[in-house]
């Protein structure tokens, strides 16, 4: 018996990987342990060090389930481990998870972290302020919110359910962001599969597009493609936001009135030498252009207003952190750059904003443009590539990015860990459940 309860209370997949877990609860009816935090105060969470290391893994049972408690040794802590069952195993970063971490070398408390979501990159990390403590809220390695006061002691933290943290914050934390509603996200998933549909009609060609007219040209002269023809980027851009108007306006978009460069909208007196040659904006402006054209047709009083008026420009978080394991991951914070008018975010920020974007704005998806400072004199920031992005949240719950790019379907770890993107910049697109491309000619 002993056997299979320590089976049990093992995580419930291999260390090297903590896939996110579906089925979690909208935060406000988060599986809650408090009862059982209170329980067993004595013997494992406040217990002298060496008590607390010689204690066992039980099984511990309330009224949302049974739960694992358990204990680990890190390098400069130990860690008491409070879980919920998740199809007969206790995966450690499962929604409402606590993970308490204590001074190996004399037992103090340090910080708790509790997960908002399973998913090891989404949690909260409480640690003692004094007489009251402080919170931060991590998401995807941005730093959401950070040193948010809680008038509590940190022992009173621990004993306390996590409904009572979200109460005493909610005036500074927007705790919705962790409450999503997968049905909200219908017309973009819908939109996702009339894309993947058609990707095997289409194929790549360097400065590719089709134009109002059907023809395939390249961007840059208007001319006829010599075939095979194919879309580039841009010109898959193109061709997903006309398939999106088609069935509203019975139109295609024109390329040439696609190209107009936005002077006076971005770029320097610097700059503005290298137009013609080097056309460091293409990207930019083409994508502004696409989302000016798409949010004229949904709402035609917008006609008029700023290129610039469908950028995000949110402030990102001011700082971030790696991914890593649900034990002590996510400790070092690091600063994070701000969202810069003409350049944008850091791409390692990508996803942690693409949850919040997520989270607040169901029924949009992104043109992401992606820019670098070119390796040679006189270093120019250029915009080289574009890829459409839609962030959801599935029926289980679990947030995911799809990305089109170039006439394919790739990912956005692919986006990521690509060093010749530095910054990237997004514009807001309007999703529509009904889908009319161009076809690509054989």
């Amino acid at each position: 018996m002993l056997f299979v309860l320590l089976m049990c209370l093992m995580p419930a997949f291999p260390q090297a990987a903590y896939p996110a877990l579906g089925g979690d609860q909208p935060i406000s009816a988060m599986a809650d342990n408090s009862d059982i935090r209170r329980r067993i105060w004595d013997t494992v969470i406040s217990a002298p060090r060496a008590m607390a290391l010689s204690s066992g893994p039980t099984a511990e049972r309330n009224a949302w389930g049974t739960w694992s408690v358990s204990t680990q040794r890190g390098k400069d802590a130990f860690y008491v481990v409070v879980a919920p069952d998740r199809a007969g195993g206790f995966p450690m970063y499962a929604q409402g998870s606590w993970i308490i971490k204590r001074s190996d070398r004399d037992g103090s408390f340090m910080q708790v972290k509790i997960f908002l979501r399973s998913d090891p990159g989404t949690f909260a990390r409480v640690y003692p302020y004094g007489t009251r403590s402080r919170i931060d809220i991590v998401a995807y390695g941005g730093v959401l919110y950070r040193e948010v006061i809680v008038p509590l002691s940190f022992d009173d933290v621990l004993r306390s359910p996590f409904s009572r943290l979200r109460e005493l914050t909610a005036d500074v934390i927007d705790w919705s962001l962790f409450a999503p509603e997968p049905p909200l996200y219908g017309d973009a998933r819908s939109l996702e599969s009339a894309i993947r549909v058609r990707l095997p009609g289409l194929r790549y060609a360097d400065d590719g597009a089709i134009d109002q007219d059907g023809r395939p040209v390249l961007i840059s002269t208007l001319s006829d493609q010599l075939p095979p023809a194919g879309l580039n980027c841009s010109g898959f851009a193109k061709w997903l936001v006309d398939g999106i108007l088609h069935p509203l306006t019975g139109s295609y978009l024109s390329i040439a009135t696609l190209k107009d460069r936005m002077l006076g909208w971005r770029g320097s007196s610097f700059t503005i030498n290298f137009e013609e040659r080097l056309d460091p904006f293409f990207g930019l402006d083409w994508a502004r252009a696409l989302a000016r054209e798409a949010w004229a047709v949904f709402h035609p009083s917008r006609h008029d207003e700023s290129p610039l008026a469908n950028d995000v420009d949110d402030p990102p978080s001011a700082l971030r952190v790696k991914d890593a394991d649900p034990i002590n991951g996510g400790s070092l914070y690091e600063a994070f750059s701000d969202n810069f008018d003409d350049v944008g975010i850091d791409v390692r920020g990508l996803k942690a904003e693409l949850f919040v974007l997520a989270s607040r704005e169901p029924g949009r998806f992104y043109l992401a443009q992606f820019n670098a400072r070119d390796k040679t004199a006189p270093n120019l920031r250029r915009y080289f590539h574009i890829a459409a992005l839609f962030p959801y949240f599935d029926s289980d719950g679990i947030f995911r990015v799809t990305v089109f790019e170039s006439a394919a379907e790739t990912s956005l770890d692919r986006i990521v860990a690509d060093r010749d993107y530095e910054f990237v910049k997004l514009v807001r697109l309007p999703v529509s459940s009904r889908f009319e491309p161009q076809s690509l000619a054989p």
